[in-house]
């Protein structure tokens, strides 16, 4: 199989309703899509949406990238060659995270769908393992969190998730406790606090927060040390994940030392440079003795969280339910290509290529 061409195609989707995080509000998912088109008339698709609200780097660098591959691809015709020259090779330091992420993905869809076999299959998965979504809520007051929460149990949600950090501790503490006041004693709850806290506010909040039984907080600390980190978890029995501070290997290699394997640790393909590289951070986890492994996706369209479903069969801990933030907020799925996923509980990824299914789940 050659390649025939590239090209780039940006979207910018409209959220059903703006998401407060500590580090920004978002309106609108902004971001581009990679495709790669072989002589055999195979399309492979990935996405590049960076998380500009959290790193500040403008979109711009992002398409620059993007542009370098697609001029690229006229040059080199071989996926192989292709693979090495930009990702694994010198040209690897003028990507973005994002842009590496889109040609990977790419990549890896346009090789399975050549196969006739799903991507978590080229990621060493099962293309058929059924994995638990969780549901990423959006309203700001108990009395609303209460009605949403209930209306996802309906759907047959049972992991919430929940952005605190970015107002006062004393409204995150009734949001907690309205939710949990709404869930199952089984139902799990997880909140991201984005590095909104220095180490004695987390502290609090923590402490605070602790009875309403939270499965994980995400990012507590806004100057991240992995000793306080694991200062943090001793003192209040509650376990901590990490997020935007895995980029690479190495920042996972100094986690591991001070935090051992109670560590949650969270994985995003936008953020480190695609699945692939996702893969190699896993693989590092697991010889590190950590239990715990999330995938999400970075607010996605429906290629983007694909990419994580394929992902999480691929490396999640087993029964662990991914992050599809994108899935709740978007008006639209954004590509036809690939089948939109839109507040399903469970989803499976079957292939060929980034195809997901939840119609056998219920759905």
């Amino acid at each position: 199989m050659r390649l025939a061409g590239a090209r780039i195609t940006s979207f910018c989707a409209p959220l059903r309703r703006p998401i407060v995080t500590a580090r920004g509000r978002i309106d609108a998912r902004e971001g581009f899509v990679l495709e790669l088109r072989s002589d055999c008339g195979e399309l492979g698709l990935g996405e590049a949406s960076p998380a500009y609200w959290i790193d500040r780097r403008p979109l711009s660098e992002t398409h620059a990238a993007l542009s370098r591959i697609v001029a690229t691809v006229e040059d080199c015709r071989d996926p192989g060659e292709l693979r090495a020259q930009v990702l694994n090779g010198a040209a690897a330091g003028e990507l973005t995270p994002a842009a590496a992420c889109a040609l990977d993905t790419a990549l890896l869809d346009l090789a399975a769908r050549s196969r006739g076999v799903g991507v978590s299959a080229m990621l060493g998965g099962a293309s058929s393992r059924a994995v638990p979504v969780s549901a990423l809520l959006w309203s700001r007051s108990p009395e609303e969190l209460v009605n949403e929460a209930r209306s996802a149990r309906a759907s047959g949600y049972t992991v919430f998730k929940l952005k605190v950090g970015a107002g006062a501790l004393a409204d995150d503490l009734a949001n907690v406790n309205a939710l949990r006041s709404a869930t199952a004693e089984s139902d799990l709850i997880r909140l991201d606090a984005n590095r909104a806290w220095d180490f004695e506010q987390a502290l609090s909040a923590l402490k605070a927060i602790g009875p309403a039984r939270i499965e994980f907080v995400e990012e507590p600390i806004r100057a991240v040390s992995p000793a306080e980190l694991a200062r943090l978890r001793d003192a209040t029995g509650i376990a901590l994940a990490v997020d935007e501070s895995i980029n690479c290997v190495r920042d996972l290699e100094s986690l591991c030392e001070s935090c051992g394997p109670d560590l949650v640790v969270v994985l995003k393909a936008a953020r480190v440079g695609g699945p692939s590289k996702c893969v190699e951070i896993a693989q590092l986890a697991q010889a590190a003795g950590i239990r715990t492994l999330v995938v999400t996706d970075s607010m996605e369209s429906s290629i983007g969280m694909s990419a994580a479903v394929h992902l999480a069969s691929a490396i999640a801990t087993d029964g662990t339910a991914i992050g599809l933030g994108g899935a709740r907020f978007f008006h639209s799925s954004g590509f036809d290509d690939v089948p939109a996923i839109y507040d399903a509980p469970q989803v499976a990824a079957c292939g060929p290529g980034l195809a997901v299914s939840v119609e056998r789940l219920g759905m």
